[in-house]
């Protein structure tokens, strides 16, 4: 997993031209802010040379700048640019699929049960996303738990290891379909992510005033304060719900993670989505 445990901000001036960038690292906080030097430097030379307007980076080309929160076996817990925590991972796959209309299951259907053999309601079996999500399941012999999230679908394959930045998570991803950005993100970070607390807005929240790294302690305590005041309010919802297994195998690496997430993102709640 491309993370950086440690960032920060340097400036650099060439001619007239002033740039301050984010640099990373993952041996110390100096060897951070060395990287932030050199690309505001680098940044600043090529606007005044005139060769560019400005420049633009991709999409996952560089690591995250997201604090590191909890590392777990083969997972890493970050927080988010609007202060959400993600779940990172490298074997197990995470998809979020949305899907504009929510319908209403329908009666009967067939037996489910969770990852501890408590039984679970049958999903929706009339909706498309549902049917397109057990057609790719069935064609490639997956395993996975299905969660209700707030715009959609949550999916977790769970019957066996699949490494985030190869072709086969990339055709997977395609297959369901994930969103472009994020199937970019996982072959260029080498992970999934999967958002653990709700966004600040379904809280009927702000996002952050200031984002990380926080240079100045002033930001850094702005930040605590809006931490504890959306931990409250998000403490009233539930990131998403458990609705069912499709297929039963669970692969014993990921029996800790899968209870992590469902503790953290409050699945087997009543609270509402958010």
């Amino acid at each position: 997993m491309k993370l950086a445990r440690y960032w920060t901000r340097a400036e650099q001036t060439v001619g007239d031209i002033s740039i301050t960038a984010r640099g990373w690292s993952d041996s110390s906080l100096e060897a951070a802010r060395q990287k932030a030097r050199e690309i505001a430097h680098r940044v600043a030379a090529r606007i005044h040379s005139g060769s560019e307007k400005g420049v633009s980076y991709l999409y996952g080309e560089r690591p995250l700048p997201e604090p590191v929160v909890r590392e777990l076996p083969r997972a890493i817990v970050t927080r988010n640019s609007y202060g959400a925590l993600v779940l990172n991972t490298d074997r197990l796959m995470f998809v979020d699929i949305d899907k504009k209309e929510r319908t209403k299951s329908a009666s009967g259907g067939g037996f489910f049960s969770s990852l501890f053999g408590k039984p679970a309601p049958p999903p929706p079996q009339s909706d498309p996303a549902l049917d397109a999500i057990r057609s790719v399941l069935n064609r490639h012999g997956l395993s996975a738990r299905l969660y209700d999230t707030a715009a959609g679908y949550r999916l977790m394959i769970t019957s066996r290891p699949i490494e985030a930045a190869s072709a086969e998570s990339q055709a997977l991803l395609g297959e369901f379909p994930s969103d472009p950005l994020y199937i970019r993100l996982c072959k260029m970070q080498e992970s999934f992510r999967a958002r653990l607390t709700p966004k600040p807005w379904r809280c009927g929240f702000y996002k952050p005033y200031v984002q990380f790294p926080y240079e100045d302690p002033k930001d850094e305590a702005i930040f605590q304060d809006w931490l504890a005041k959306y931990t409250a309010k998000s403490a009233m919802f539930a990131t998403c719900k458990f609705s069912a297994s499709l297929g039963s195998t669970v692969d014993p690496e990921f029996a800790e993670l899968i209870q992590y997430h469902d503790q953290e993102t409050k699945a087997a709640s009543a609270l509402p989505l958010a």
